[in-house]
């Protein structure tokens, strides 16, 4: 495997030697999000920190909430389906998975001075918002066939050589309660521990031969959502001042089922001659569940210096998250050889386990332009330093610092700064609206094999009425992804999973004003 392909393996999730499976990907997985906003702002892209007046923009720039003249209420409904085109070995294999789901709602009380009354100050307005920043509902499935010593049972070996693990401590772990997966494997007889010629103990996996069949199924559940509180006010109806308080849930739940089956040689005679041969299976279950909350901070500022133009700049303080994980797994082996069938089983004692993750700061700017009454072109660039990501023991403490470091080291090594843009436009003919967007997340590696950005294109429509509105958004974000169920320690001989990704985002957004 060349270096560009390992360094890319740094998103993969695969199963992990211990308890501790919190990697590089999961810092990513909270800190990319996806576009936010209600269907008016998600038709153009989500493209917002310069526009203002509108609820989502508490989440982004709540400077907007200065430029609202009346109180307004608003919910979103959308449909969202994920769709995975999964190449290995050769094979493509598809699979989707669709949801229902409410990603924005808020409402914004005003307090508006008349236009004939005096003073700069024009008036103040507060909101309280929800959004969806992430939508981890996905599924994929895959098969194929690799060669020894590249199964998954030669990786459970291999664990339990780099661990330093003897004879005489995976046995009191089978007696006393599975707590690796090199435990697991030794459980169910995968691998066994031998003597080198200096007496040392090494593991020894189950001696497989030829084309080694690989099936995998994975399904993750959950979402990440933002709850603000903001203030926003107007200084002479030319500058717009704002600030929220975000207070970030967020629910994940990963599910995998791999399989791996083939031929192995059980014994061997003197002279070499296979005594004991036949067929082996194992199936691999591991299930977790993190749920966690954060908080941020948000200040922003748009300048309209002309009734035509607005700037908008806005920055996020880092989210400071704390996660607790649940989690459980088991292994399953049957050996059948011409010495009998044998079938045997061994499961992890569940868990739990704390920590904490701090995302980076974000900035963002905004301009927009608008064309009388005829609508308006709105873009935007977010800054976001992925590198920054760090974990950390929760502050009760575990005992697993170093773990951590180790961990934060990589993400150093893997990641680095990126832009995000978004850019959009409206339409406006009486009461209607026509809108179309675009967004692309850079990648966050700082090293790929594939091309990591993040591609969006939006469409949308809208009625405005006097008193109340409703808008429909059509989103489609396209990107690529590699995955490996298990990666060795030189990072050769792993399998890997090419991935096409999409998402297809319907959504429905109704408000009034008061």
């Amino acid at each position: 495997m060349n270096k560009l392909l390992s360094a890319s393996l740094a998103l993969l999730l695969g199963w992990s030697g211990t308890a501790l499976a919190q990697n590089e990907e999961d810092a990513l997985r909270y800190t990319r999000l996806g576009l936010q906003g209600s269907a008016r702002i998600q038709g153009i892209g989500g493209a917002q920190t310069a526009l203002g007046a509108d609820i989502s923009t508490m989440g982004i720039n709540p400077a907007g909430l200065g430029m609202f003249r009346r109180s307004e209420a608003n919910v979103s409904i959308g449909f969202t389906n994920n769709s995975t085109s999964s190449l290995f070995m050769g094979n493509s294999t598809p699979d989707e998975r669709t949801s229902l789901n409410i990603p924005q709602g808020g409402v914004v009380f005003s307090n508006r001075k008349d236009d004939s009354d005096a003073g700069d100050w024009r008036g103040t307005a507060f909101g309280v918002s929800i959004s969806r920043l992430s939508n981890f509902n996905t599924r994929f499935n895959y098969n194929g066939t690799v060669q020894p010593p590249n199964t998954i049972v030669d990786y459970f070996a291999e664990q339990a050589n780099l661990n330093g693990r003897t004879e005489a401590d995976l046995d009191d772990e089978f007696s006393d309660g599975f707590t690796s997966l090199e435990g697991l494997a030794y459980g169910t007889y995968l691998i066994n521990i031998l003597k080198d010629e200096n007496g040392k103990d090494f593991a020894s996996p189950l001696y497989s031969v030829g084309d080694i069949d690989q099936v995998e199924e994975l399904e993750r559940r959950g979402s990440q959502n933002q709850i603000d509180f903001a203030l926003g006010t107007s200084f002479k109806d030319k500058i717009y001042l704002g600030a929220s308080l975000g207070i970030v849930t967020s629910n994940f739940t990963q599910e995998r089922v791999f399989r791996e089956s083939g031929y192995f040689v059980e014994e061997f005679d003197a002279a070499g001659e296979v005594v004991s041969d036949g067929d082996y299976s194992l199936e691999l279950r591991d299930e977790f569940t993190t749920e966690g909350a954060g908080v941020n901070l948000k200040l922003g500022v748009i300048v309209r210096p002309i009734d035509a133009i607005r700037f908008g700049v806005s920055v996020q303080t880092p989210t400071v998250y704390s996660f607790t994980e649940t989690y459980d797994r088991a292994l399953y082996s049957t050996l059948n050889t011409n010495n009998g069938l044998d079938n045997y089983s061994a499961t992890e004692l569940p868990g739990e386990f704390s920590y904490q993750l701090v995302t980076p700061f974000r900035a963002n700017t905004g301009l927009a332009v608008f064309v009388g009454k005829y609508g308006f072109i709105t873009a935007d660039a977010e800054f976001v330093d992925y590198s920054n990501m760090r974990f950390s023991e929760s502050e009760e403490g575990n005992g697993f610092g170093s773990y951590f470091s180790g961990v934060n080291s990589r993400i150093n090594e893997t990641y680095k700064s990126a832009m995000n843009y978004r850019i959009g436009a409206e339409g406006r003919y009486e009461v209607f609206r026509l809108r179309a967007g675009y967004a692309i997340s850079e990648s966050p590696y700082k090293n790929s094999a594939f091309d990591a950005k993040i591609k969006t294109y939006t469409l949308g429509a809208g009625v405005r009425l006097q008193n109340y509105y409703a808008d429909v958004a059509y989103g489609r974000s396209s990107s690529n992804s590699l995955y490996s169920p298990y990666t060795f320690e030189n990072g050769e001989g792993n399998p890997v999973v090419e991935q096409e990704n999409k998402q297809s985002n319907v959504m429905f957004t109704v408000g009034l004003n008061f």
